[in-house]
């Protein structure tokens, strides 16, 4: 099983995870983690060895707020210690979210990385008002 981490800003983790939890309910492998003011990113680091530590050898997708930032920084350098078995997405908005919640069990780890980043590029539009 692939387990996705979701790190991110102040209350962006945990904000991701009310939205999935109210939509489709919070799988097991799928886990939260924010970096926060009081704890810093020696706390986001320390949180995520640590849960690194109890998912053992499992695969990894980390799924950032924001391309270049502190958590994306964090989990690159994961990545580039482990890249056969980790990946990195950042900008996902809700619709790939939940449907990572909700993954084919078939998709490999870079299939799953795909799949949210052309969920969240096909969702993206604009509301037109219709002329009549």
């Amino acid at each position: 099983m692939i387990n996705i981490i979701v790190m991110g800003h102040g209350g962006y983790a945990e904000g991701v995870k009310g939205n999935i939890e109210m939509l489709s309910g919070i799988p097991k492998n799928i886990h939260f983690i924010d970096l926060g003011k009081e704890g810093g990113l020696p706390q986001l680091e320390m949180d995520l060895d640590q849960l690194l530590i109890e998912l053992g050898d499992s695969e990894i997708l980390y799924v950032c707020d924001l391309l270049g930032a502190s958590p994306f920084r964090v989990a690159a350098m994961k990545c580039i210690e482990n890249p056969i078995k980790q990946a990195l997405v950042t900008g996902l908005n809700t619709m790939a979210l939940v449907e990572l919640s909700i993954y084919d069990d078939n998709l490999s780890l870079i299939e799953m990385a795909e799949r949210a980043i052309n969920t969240t590029k096909e969702s993206v539009s604009r509301f037109t008002i219709p002329t009549f």
